[in-house]
This record gives structure tokens, sequence and C-alpha cells, in this order.
């Protein structure tokens, strides 16, 4: 896993996470090297060809060995030709895949980390970072690092041609000082190069802080796009198309600020100035050999072609050192995601065996969530402590806030609790993997999502391998099966973002199924029936009453059926337990049920009839 594999400290975590990915293909890496060091090769020799094919001409004329240097130098074109297609063709495919397989890491990674990591992070700058920060660490490596690399491998074989033309062409007496015979070339090579990567490193560290800027600009950009589309009837249905479009066109002109910052840097990249400096003196330094006839014609135009070729090379540096460094500071905001510390941790060694069907406790349970940057903003639930009878029916109610739907998160293990234990026949939930949690504890969330594909698949989400025939009898047993039939796919027919083409009931019943078809033992109710007309919701409280057979319950409700038939119900308030017990005790010994069930729709007209009949609740 990455936050396993890479540093999670110190600022060298990003630039192994960028090179890290490359070396999980060490053969196509190292032959993408190789070919480049060619590659190079391949740009530099011909000049030293040029310099000898003109004195060979100066010498003999058009001589068979002139004949033969310029069709070599013509055979090293063609093959540079064809090289740096191939060249290019290989990084490609290196590159390609260090971004399917981050991309791959970072989506299986987000997947491990607990609902805490999704309450602080934005899911837009995940989806930001997810699509546009990868690709842009994925650009810095090719062309960026390839022509960097390709760009110091040409600075290392001109520094090497021009010490021999000092040392072969005997032009180290040339110049003196105090006496000292001074080998200018390789001067100009051993006090150019530190001044010019010194330069450039600097330079680096000019770009970091406007691409990471440019960086928070763009997803900023990208999470104004996906809230009003994903909020788009809000947006319509308030007439805020104006105020939308204003925002965006702010955060649309920050980002183009940033991204001018970044052409400014470019355009006077003082690197460059220094590298024609060099070039300048190299060539002064030569014609000046030539004259004093110590350097012939070839030679000088081997040192020029050599210059000439460096320059070319370096002519896209300041782009390329631009990207490295942006890549950098992506791959940066990439590893302090993946390096995130997850509280929720799993078992090294998983409980041997769990009876799901034991009795679930809730040990003096306190738990916050942390929502302002991993600060606790407030409790949930706060000393909550209550034994579940196995196999019995459950229901939560109280007001809004007051916790119910955070004990359906502590036992689907969504979150462990701050204090205190959640164990389930005698063996606490952290004992437990995440997985084997989910699929013996079953949830019909309140606020229903559905996902873009087939009701089949939505059906089958939480089992894949699950038969047509078992997929047609969850959605039977949840009373879906009559209205997706009449649907013209049937459960082939895809359903729209989030379930948008349904309605209410008809997604609480698919949800319904989803959760049935997993065969829970226990069953986690959100308020399932809370958009179902009366006889849905009859059709569904029988359905509902078969599934809970053999397993336990726990529901979220308001409806007065439910609290009627549940053996067990808890009242919540601000986090803490007030009451439990059945509807007789508590409506006999619970001001506050009393209060609550008397606000119930219906519950007045059946207190007034069981009075009649002498009868009590």
């Amino acid at each position: 896993m990455a936050n396993e594999n890479n540093n999670k400290t110190g600022r060298g975590a990003a630039m192994r996470y960028m090179l890290g990915g490359l070396a999980r293909h060490p053969g196509a890496i190292t032959f993408a090297l190789i070919l480049t060091v060619i590659s190079t090769l391949l740009v530099t020799i011909p000049s030293v060809i040029i310099g000898i094919a003109i004195d060979e001409l100066e010498l003999s004329g058009l001589s068979a060995q002139f004949t033969f240097l310029v069709w070599l130098i013509v055979i090293f074109g063609l093959v540079y030709m064809a090289m740096y297609f191939i060249v290019g063709y290989v990084w490609a495919v290196v590159t390609l895949r260090w971004e399917r397989d981050s991309r791959q890491e970072f989506f299986e990674e987000l997947q491990d980390f607990s609902m805490t990591f999704h309450d602080e992070v934005d899911s837009k700058r995940l989806l930001s970072v997810a699509m546009q920060d990868i690709s842009w660490v994925r650009f810095s490596l090719n062309p960026a690092l390839r022509n960097l690399i390709a760009s110091l491998i040409s600075f290392g074989i001109t520094g090497i041609f021009l010490v021999l033309v000092d040392q072969t062409a005997g032009l180290t007496g040339l110049v003196t000082v105090f006496g000292y015979p001074i080998p200018v070339l390789t001067t100009i090579m051993l006090i150019g190069t530190p001044i010019y990567l010194v330069f450039a490193y600097r330079y680096a560290n000019a770009v970091e802080p406007v691409r990471r800027q440019r960086a928070e600009d763009m997803e900023k950009l990208t999470s104004i796009s996906q809230g009003v589309f994903q909020g788009i009837e809000v947006v319509r249905a308030f007439g805020s198309e104006d105020h939308e479009q204003e925002k965006f066109h702010e955060a649309s002109k920050a980002y183009e600020k940033m991204v001018a910052r970044e052409g400014q840097l470019a355009a006077f990249y003082i690197p460059a100035l220094v590298l024609t400096g060099m070039t300048t003196l190299a060539f002064a330094y030569v014609g000046y050999a030539v004259l004093s006839g110590l350097l012939t014609n070839g030679a000088m135009i081997m040192v020029l072609g050599l210059l000439l070729a460096l320059e070319g090379l370096n002519y896209h540096l300041p782009m390329m050192l631009l990207m490295l460094r942006g890549g950098y500071v992506n791959a940066q905001r990439i590893v302090d995601i993946l390096n995130w510390e997850d509280p929720l941790e799993e078992p090294s060694e998983e409980a041997s065996q769990v009876d799901w069907l034991g009795d679930i406790l809730f040990d003096n349970v306190s738990f916050a969530y942390n929502t302002n940057n991993g600060k606790t903003e407030h409790y949930a639930l706060k000393d909550f402590k209550i034994t579940i009878p196995g196999g019995s029916r459950v229901a939560l109610i109280g007001g809004p806030g007051g916790g119910k739907s955070t004990i359906l998160k502590l036992l689907l293990r969504l979150y462990d609790p701050t204090e205190g234990s959640v164990s389930v026949g005698g063996v606490d939930l952290k004992n437990v993997t995440t997985k084997h949690v989910r699929d013996m504890v079953g949830l019909v969330e309140q606020d229903i999502f559905l996902f873009r594909m087939s009701v089949r698949d939505n059906i089958a989400f939480g089992r894949t391998d699950a038969s047509d025939l078992e997929v047609i009898e969850a959605a039977r047993r949840a009373q879906a099966d009559e209205f997706i039939v009449e649907m013209e796919d049937g459960y082939d027919a895809k359903i729209g973002e989030r379930g948008m083409t349904l309605s209410g009931g008809q997604r609480q019943r698919l949800a319904i199924a989803r959760a049935l078809i997993q065969d829970p033992k226990i069953l986690l109710l959100d308020d399932s029936v809370s958009a179902v007309d009366a006889q849905t919701e009859f059709l569904m409280r029988k359905a509902l009453e078969e599934v809970m057979v053999g397993r336990t319950s726990i529901t979220v409700t308001q409806r007065l059926r439910t609290l009627l038939e549940s053996d067990l119900i808890l009242i919540v308030d601000k986090g803490q337990l007030i009451a439990a017990g059945t509807h007789e005790e508590l409506l006999r010994e619970s001001e506050q049920y009393q209060r609550i069930f008397e606000r119930l729709p219906g519950a007045r007209s059946l207190l007034d009839s069981m009075s009649v009949q002498g009868g009590a609740v």
C-alpha cells in the first residue's frame, strides 16, 4: 500500500513517489535510459564527424575518405531520427504505466481509508488530485525528466570533447596566467557548469510556490464545476446561474494569473543566458586559436557544432524544469493524501469466530466526528451504554442530531469509538476486519445512493456473484419487482445519476433489496420507509417482517407501527441514552417517550380507542 511504501516525513517522499513508480518497471526504464544515452550521442557525434570531414576536404579534396564521412553523417542522421521515435515510444510506455499504476493505487488507497478521512477531505479535491495531479506528474516524467536527462548527458559529452580539444590541439598553452598555461575550454566548462546548475536550481525553487498555487486554483475550479453540476436543480430553482458563473469567472481568472506567472518564469530563464555566455566564450576562444594557427577550421566547426547541439538540446530546458518542479509539487499533494494517518486500524489478527446473533453491547461509548482539520468539533455520542439482545427488533427514536445514525455507523465499523467499545457476541468490533463486519451487517441508508448502472448491478452491488434468481428474489421481498418489470429494459434498465430517474419510494425499495441480498445477520434500517406511501409501506413491512426473523434489526424510525412491533425502543437525545424499554414500559414510565408518542401520526386515535376498550397500551 502507498502509505506503507512512502516515507511519511521529509520532502524526499514526493521524489520517491515519482521515481518509485518507474522502478516498478526496471527493465523498461533501464532500456529507456540506455536509448536516451544513445540518442544523445547520435546528436553530438555528427558534429565531430563534420569537423573531421572539413579537415579532410581541405587536405585531400573530394576523396573517398571524405565521401565515407559524408555518408556516415547521413547514416547517423537517419539512425537518430529512428531512435528519436523509439525513445519517445519507450518513455511513453513506461510513464503511462506509471500513471495507470499510480491512479489505481490512489483509488485503492482511498477505498481503504475510513469515513473519518472523507469527513476531513473534500471529495472535489480528491477528484482533482486523482485526475489532474497524477497526469501532471506523468508529464513531468515524460517529456520533462527525459529531456532533462538528455540535456545533462549532452553537457557531459560536450564537456569531454572540449577537454579533448584542449589537450589534443595543443591549446593548453595558448593562454597563460602568471606564466601558468590555462586550459580555457576546460575552465569554461568547469566554472560555467556549476553556475548554470545553481541558477537552474534557484529557478526550480521559484517555480514551486507558483505551481502549488496553480494546482490549488485548478482544484477550486473543479470544485465549483462539480458542485454546480451535481446541484443543477437547486441552482436553477433559485435562479443562481449568474452568481455561479461569476464565481467560476473569478476562479478562472486566478488560475489564468498563475499560468501567466509560470510563463514569465520560463521567459526570463537566467540559466539560458549562462549557457549562451559559455558558448560565446568558447567559440571566441576557438576562433582566436584558429587565427593563431593552432586549430584547424574543421576543429573549430566541430566545437561550434557541439556547442550548437548543446544549445539545441537545452532550448526547451526552462519548460522542462518548470514541468519537473511542478510535477514534484503535484506529487507532494498526492503523497500528503496517501500518507494520511487513519485512526481506524485493521486488526493484526482477526477474531477467530464471532456470534453475529449474540448480544450487541455499547460499553460507555463516546464518539466525536473530526471535521475541522482533524480537530474534535463535538461529541455525537457521550457515555452511551446499552445491551441489545441478539435477534431482537430495536427501534431508535429521538430528535435530529441525537446520534441515531452514528450508532448505525459504529455497528458497520465505518468509524471506531473515540472512547469505549462496541462488541457483538462478546467480541470487540475493533478485533474484526471491516470487510467481515460489512459482510455480516447490512444497511439501508436514509439518503439513498444508487449508482449509474443497471438495476441488477445496483441490487447486487454488495454481492457481485449473485445469480439473476437471487437478484429477482431480493427485489420481490423488497416489493421492487413490480415496478422494475414495468421499466422498458427491466432489470437491465440503466439508472440515472444518483437514481434521480426514480421516485423516492422506488429508490428506497432498491436499497432494501440491495441490503437483503447480502443476507446480513444484523440489519440496520435508517428511516428506510420514510419516502413511501401507505400501501407500499404496508407491503415493505410485510417483506421486512419476514427477513427480520432470525437476525437482529435496528431501525431508526418515527413510525408508530414500528414502535409497537419492536422488542426494544431506545430514546437517544444529544448523544445520550435517555430511556430504553418496550413500548408499554416507556409509555408508562417515560415522560419524554409519552411526548414523542403523542406527536406521532395516528397515536392519539390509537390511545383513544384503547382507552375506550379499557386496554393497556
